[in-house]
């Protein structure tokens, strides 16, 4: 133990392995500048004090046999107060994260029974990518669908669920549009430092739009306490006159810190009139009155603009719509800690979206049919079917009325949230909170304006640290569907411990159960058979009462998962195998009036409706497996590959194509979903196969990474009408998007401490592929670019040196 209760600062914490079993004995070396100040060994609790300190800045050196060495670097220690630093040493190289999503808690992921992936800051920086989407990609359970290139919207599905069922949070906050839609396409690496994906419901912790699913993005924060601001520059260009740039301002002083990021980019892309802009701005300033309080503000606001000219392989010719939209997220956050084992936050949030679709005149030739005005046509095009069928002829690009046309979505989510977490001892921790959030906004014609309500109640328990419970209870006070509870509870069971002596490592068994629920978006409620019979008045009304016609009701799901994780190789790889199973009941479809009534509303209140309404009717399951594999090939290289399959069945469904599909001619007695799905298929992009690959090397000044994702044949539609609103241009929706393989290459020098070269090839194989059946990716693209980092401690000893 080093150093008694002194004048000065001091430093104090506890060395644990990844499960939480204390390492006495530890050696733990304190530097300043390069040189050591003080030594000392953890004692039997495994905790040290280093006390008697002068406040400044710090290195912090953790070693013991048979674990990974950890240096922590720029530890602040303030004067007369008590820094207090628990430190995790891994078993082997294999990197441990510790993870904040799955609990609301810090916890390493080695104690989680539920699925968590952690992307870092330098895996943005290694593979140089530009958005968020593109390092989601090698997530096992994953599949991202874009529309076209950069800018086109992109779209998340976690385990065979919709794409609107993935929570999306920045540093805690939700971001999600009302109803949960999010686009990725405008998500770029600006200022992230990390992402953390869960691919389990956790209504629990986040409420509605927690489905399947939660994402959330941590904002880098300043951490170098020196005079000199770290100062930051990068700019690439390439292909379809690609130019990024980006500058950044970072830095800690005294009991502030601060991070400020500004980043364009702008591209031609690929396709005609598919031009892109994305201006983002991120912040996060912090301020410490104290070493147990903490006040964060957290800014970042993205503007973009985009030509779409819509599905290409389709039209033939490029459509002249164009996309404009801005977001600006604000988060404001305290934590206390009371006590050492009581810990406090309160978070305010605001998050304005507005997006504007325009298309300023119709495109293609004018063609009047049955004399009620003309649509217009695309040219003639020939589409081929990854399984097989193919049609040709022309299909209908724009319809006839006034023109421009302008959709607008503009929603404002602002939610205040509080939770409090209390520690019995060094085995159990119980977290209990509230969140309050204002929503309002329109779709359209559509307008809401909600007030919702969310209590939960959670615990964790170690027990020796070998078994890890965690089981929690929330509660929804929704203004649409009204009270609603969501339970959970995750096991995960250590086998056997890692021994660095032993080939085969450690082994953990996982068990998950959860529910999750969605609230309906704007257009889901608005268009819902109660709204729609409220606006018809006093008959409505009487309807209603008459019928006991309810509020359209929340998507739900009931997700299960067992997993094994087994390390081995002296620690140097780690095997993880995972069973789910995700039942998705009452999702809401538009029926129209003859189908309300084969679902069973009464016909009087079918024939209300002026042609259907949005009610809760559909079932599809899915269920699969996940296999990854990582593995440390020393000498700085590693490797990851994951294989996921994904069986999902539509099971019940009541849309106008499952009751009655459409017939291609050409294709007689296949049945046809034009828009949905029918009963018993897959539902559309949801691929049952998906693989990824990555190999990265790091050596000394050079990096290089190949990167691959490989995707099955997913089923879709062309959701295409003829010249005559006929069925000719629809294929058989089995398999129809072809699948993909798609590998990238990058390389990074640093020529000097402070420069960064980068160069990137995307699309080695030069394949073309859709995302998005009838929407074209990219070909083989290149960029290149330059990192340069100045300013620092290493800056201000430099001017000294």
């Amino acid at each position: 133990f080093a150093g008694q209760r002194a004048p000065g600062g001091a430093l104090e914490g506890r060395i644990t392995d990844p499960l939480g079993a204390v390492l006495p004995g530890a050696s733990i070396v304190l530097l300043r500048d390069g040189q050591q100040v003080a030594r000392a060994s953890a004692d039997e609790s495994g905790r040290y004090r280093f006390a008697g300190l002068a406040g400044g800045l710090y290195d912090l050196r953790v070693e013991r046999e048979g674990f990974a060495p950890r240096t922590i670097s720029n530890v602040f220690v303030p004067a007369n107060a008590v820094r207090v630093l628990d430190v995790m040493l891994s078993v082997g190289p294999l990197r441990e994260e510790i993870v904040v999503t799955a609990t609301g808690t810090e916890v390493p992921r080695a104690q989680l029974g539920a699925s968590v992936a952690v992307v870092e800051e330098d895996d943005f920086r290694r593979q140089a990518k530009v958005h968020v989407l593109e390092l989601l990609r090698l997530i096992p359970g994953l599949h991202v669908a874009q529309t076209g290139g950069r800018g086109g919207q992109a779209s998340l599905f976690v385990r065979g669920g919709n794409s609107s069922f993935t929570k999306v949070l920045l540093d805690g906050a939700p971001i999600n549009q009302i109803g949960g839609f999010f686009d990725f396409s405008t998500l770029v690496g600006t200022q992230i430092e990390r992402v953390e994906v869960m691919r389990n419901p956790n209504s629990v912790l986040y409420g509605s739009d927690a489905t399947s699913g939660v994402l959330q993005i941590f904002t880098r924060r300043g951490r170098e306490h020196a005079r000199i601001p770290v100062f930051g520059y990068a700019i690439e260009g390439g292909s379809y006159r690609s130019l990024r740039q980006e500058v950044s301002l970072s830095g800690a002083a005294r009991a502030f810190d601060y991070a400020s990021s500004f980043s364009r980019y702008d591209t031609d892309n690929h396709l005609p009139h598919h031009a892109y802009h994305n201006g983002t701005y991120a912040g996060n300033f912090g301020w410490q009155p104290s070493v147990a309080s903490e006040v964060r503000l957290v800014l970042r606001h993205t503007v973009m603009a985009l030509g779409v000219p819509n599905a290409l392989d389709f039209y033939g010719i490029p459509d002249d719509s164009t996309m404009r939209g801005r977001e600006t997220y604000v988060v404001l956050s305290g934590r206390h800690h009371a006590m050492r084992r009581w810990q406090n936050q309160i978070r305010f949030s605001s998050v304005h979206s507005m997006s504007r679709f325009t298309n300023p005149a119709p495109t293609g030739e004018p063609f009047d049919p049955f004399g009620f005005g003309p649509v217009y046509l695309g040219a003639p095009v020939t589409i081929v079917g990854g399984n097989g069928f193919r049609v040709s002829g022309r299909a209908i690009l724009d319809f006839g009325g006034v023109y421009p046309q302008t959709f607008v979505t503009d929603t404002v989510r602002q939610s205040l949230f509080a939770q409090s977490d209390v520690s019995v001892g060094e085995a159990f921790t119980g977290t209990f909170g509230f969140r309050y959030e204002n929503e309002r906004g329109r779709s359209g014609a559509q307008r809401v304006a909600r007030n919702n309500f969310s209590y939960f109640l959670q615990g964790q328990y170690n027990w020796v640290a070998r078994l890890f419970v965690t089981a929690g209870v929330g509660i929804e006070d929704n203004a649409v569907f009204g009270v609603d509870a969501n339970p959970r509870v995750s096991l995960a069971y250590v086998l056997r411990r890692g021994e660095t002596s032993s080939w085969w490592n450690e082994m953990k068994l996982r068990f998950y159960f959860g529910t999750g629920i969605k609230e309906p978006s704007i257009f889901q409620e608005g268009s819902s058979l109660f709204a729609v019979l409220r606006r018809l008045g006093e008959s409505g009304e009487a309807l209603i009462a008459r019928f006991r016609i309810a509020p359209i009701g929340p998507e739900r799901n009931r997700s299960f998962e067992v997993g094994l994780d087994q390390n081995f190789g002296w620690n140097h790889a780690r095997l993880s195998l995972v069973l789910f199973h995700n039942r998705f009941e009452n999702v809401i479809e538009f029926l129209s009036r003859s189908a309300l009534v084969q679902l069973g509303v009464p016909a009087e209140v079918a024939q209300a409706t002026p042609f259907g309404a949005n009610v809760n009717a559909q079932t599809f399951r899915a269920r699969g497996a996940e296999v990854e594999l990582l593995a440390d090939l020393g000498h700085g290289l590693m490797a990851r590959g994951s294989y996921t399959y994904v069986d999902a069945k539509i099971l019940r469904s009541f849309s106008s194509d499952a009751l009655r599909p459409s017939f291609n001619p050409a294709f007689p007695g296949i049945p046809i979903g034009a828009f949905a799905p029918l009963v018993g298929a897959r539902p559309f992009q949801r691929p049952p196969h998906v693989g990824s690959l990555l190999l990265g090397w790091a050596r000394s000044r050079w990096s290089a990474a190949v990167v691959g994702s490989f995707v099955g044949r997913r089923d879709t539609s062309t959701f295409l009408s003829d010249p005559f609103f006929g069925p000719s241009m629809l294929l058989p929706n089995r398999n129809l998007n072809p699948g993909y393989q798609k590998l990238d290459v990058s390389l990074s020098v640093r020529p000097h401490d402070r420069l960064t070269l980068v160069a990137v090839i995307e699309n080695v194989l030069n394949q073309r592929y859709t995302e998005v059946f009838g929407y074209p990716a990219p070909k083989l693209n290149f960029r290149v670019g330059a990192r340069l980092n100045w300013g620092g401690v290493a800056a201000w000893r430099d001017i000294f040196r």
